[in-house]
């Protein structure tokens, strides 16, 4: 049986020129339908134009990155262990209290700019005076950058592995998976847990899983006090690389009291 002939339609070049949306050099052409019942109808059809690929491309890339977002955000709120009071820390409401902890927040906000995957912070300080605020803060700006951050209290999360042991909820081996993983971890309150040989050892299999990747450490000891507290071993590995910022000042959770 001989194949159906295909009619194409009649072709006229109007004109030549390039598109403004996608820069291409397009050929506008005059079309006359040949057969049907709209045979003899004129249109114009553009041939090189890019516009709608770069349209559906740039849509596909929009969608793609607000389900990362949105993945990243469960990952955060699944596995961080954040006080309620920080829900809302951001770097636009943190206001300090002293010149001290006005050039803390510089430092911090330049770290964010200038993001290196391996650079470390040890936020030291007084009570009170906004450094859970800040080192949460920096996860919130580095996730909208879309890398992948937790934040988790020491104690909290030495209490949460215990309770592994038990079944309840995520097992040991997913939360330290998620720990090693992320672009950027922030360990809180360090120190303030009562160390014993387990809490050590723990701690240190947390760090060396961290080695060469940015962390984010806050405490309210100084350096002989946090050495005391998690040992030589510890103390030497979460110096590594760690630029230390200095935040006292005012109690800045009780300024307005």
């Amino acid at each position: 049986m001989e194949a159906a002939k295909i009619t194409k339609p009649k072709q006229k070049l109007i004109k030549t020129f390039v598109c403004d949306g996608c820069n291409r050099t397009v050929e506008q052409k005059e079309l006359e339908i040949p057969i049907g019942p709209r045979k003899g109808e004129i249109f114009l059809a553009n041939y090189g134009c890019k516009c709608a690929d770069i349209k559906l491309a740039d849509e596909s890339k929009r969608i793609r990155t607000q389900l990362k977002n949105e993945k990243m955000k469960r990952f955060f709120d699944y596995y961080s262990l954040i006080n309620n009071s920080l829900e809302n820390a951001t770097l636009e409401n943190y206001q300090p209290t002293s010149d001290e902890l006005t050039k803390a927040k510089q430092n911090i906000m330049s770290y964010i700019q200038d993001f290196d995957k391996k650079k470390n912070l040890l936020l030291h300080g007084s009570y009170g005076t906004g450094k859970s605020h800040l080192s949460v803060s920096i996860t919130k700006t580095l996730m909208a950058k879309e890398y992948e951050c937790l934040f988790l209290s020491l104690p909290k999360l030495l209490t949460k592995i215990k309770e592994t042991y038990n079944n309840k909820g995520v097992t040991e081996d997913e939360l330290l998976e998620a720990i090693q993983h992320v672009d950027l971890l922030v360990l809180d309150d360090i120190g303030a847990e009562r160390h014993t040989e387990w809490v050590n050892s723990k701690l240190f299999e947390i760090l060396d899983d961290r080695a060469g990747k940015a962390t984010v450490y806050t405490t309210n000891l100084n350096s002989k006090e946090l050495r005391t507290q998690i040992n030589e071993r510890n103390f030497s590995r979460m110096m590594e690389n760690t630029e230390i910022i200095k935040m006292n000042g005012k109690d800045y959770r009780r300024k307005e009291f």
